[in-house]
């Protein structure tokens, strides 16, 4: 039952985005039937409740290290332009879909710290009045909200990733620009993983405190890619960063350079056997390549079980379970430098959430 689900709401996705009238033409369809109102809006979560987080149990003392993951955008349909919290389709799908391919690639080694958000519809990306604006903005505050939050009353001093993908990395690199200038937060940051969504080069020169990972060792720094075949029929980094210089590091090789890297270095990507009705793990998926900008890899075998909503070509589903062995071997390397680095008495945090 619950792969049949899966499979029709990808299928409905598609139906709406894919046509040959045009690949945004549909998106009407998905629109909110009322315009965005400040009263309408739901209620903004508690975090000091365990039920404004998910997987709020996996939070085991003996792991030494954190992750607070802010999840992509489940809110396809509904009747406003944020989720409500309570919504439990909408949570279940945020589960069994970018949590399950996502955020699990870290369940060995770290805590989890996922929150409930009030995200802002799929159609705010498309709005060309105030609506979507104002909807992600709502959806920003309760993404800052957590965060502090974690720190404050979580984090304890401990080493923290932080992992985004799509509408979660959209909000995640305002947030990050501002809370990595407290010096006691970035000297706490292993890495984050700022994927699905692109990242200029301007806004890393425009916030200083933002480092570019280079290696595969580097600590306090980002990384970030967008996954596409060589000729998509949308390009999320063409679409929202037009004529931009868009920063771009292989998974599979942790540099900035463009070389071409086989998919005999992709230690494992984490796929749905339609067959057997289980995720597997496949040696060797994929390649990848750095190409102005976005991360260009060949057509997988598998291509034709593949969803693609966007459009064919474009991996944006994909962006970590690609690479899903390769992002958890990552993180433990990471996580073991950033262990070697003499600790310092770092100062305590100042920035704290808005009244």
């Amino acid at each position: 039952m619950k792969s049949l689900l899966i499979k029709l709401f990808l299928l409905a996705i598609s139906l709406m985005l894919l046509t040959s009238c045009s690949r945004l033409s549909l998106m009407v369809f998905l629109k909110p039937p009322t315009k965005f109102k400040v009263e309408k809006t739901p209620t903004a979560p508690n975090y000091a409740e365990n039920k404004s987080w998910h997987k709020w149990r996996m939070r085991d003392e003996n792991k030494t290290t954190d992750v607070f993951y802010v999840h992509p955008t489940t809110y396809i349909t509904g009747k406003g332009w944020n989720q409500d919290i309570d919504d439990t389709h909408v949570n279940w799908r945020t589960r069994v879909l970018p949590i399950n391919y996502q955020a699990s690639t870290f369940y060995d080694d770290c805590r989890m710290f996922i929150p409930k958000y009030r995200q802002a519809i799929f159609y705010s990306f498309v709005d060309k009045k105030e609506n979507g604006k104002q909807a992600l903005e709502v959806a920003y505050e309760d993404v800052r909200a957590a965060f502090y939050y974690y720190m404050e009353h979580h984090n304890n001093g401990r080493p923290f990733i932080f992992a985004s993908h799509s509408q979660g990395s959209y909000h995640s690199q305002k947030l990050l620009a501002e809370a990595l200038q407290d010096p006691m937060i970035k000297s706490k940051l292993v890495v984050a993983y700022v994927v699905g969504w692109p990242i200029t080069e301007r806004y890393v020169a425009e916030n200083p405190a933002i480092e570019v990972c280079s290696t595969k060792t580097q600590t306090g720094c980002l990384v970030s890619w967008n996954t596409e075949s060589g000729n998509p029929k949308l390009s999320l980094v063409k679409e929202f960063a037009k004529g931009e210089a868009v920063v771009c590091v292989n998974p599979l090789s942790w540099s900035l350079d463009s070389i071409h890297i086989p998919k005999s270095k992709n230690f494992g990507s984490l796929q749905h056997n339609k067959r057997t009705e289980k995720d597997e793990l496949i040696l060797y998926y994929c390649d990848a390549k750095i190409d102005n900008g976005t991360l260009k890899v060949h057509p997988p075998a598998n291509q034709s079980q593949l969803q693609m909503p966007m459009g064919k070509g474009n991996y944006h589903l994909y962006d970590y379970n690609f690479f899903f062995q390769n992002i958890k071997q990552n993180a433990k390397d990471r996580i073991q430098a950033h262990q070697a680095i003499p600790s310092k008495n770092s100062p305590q945090t100042q920035l704290k959430p808005k009244e």
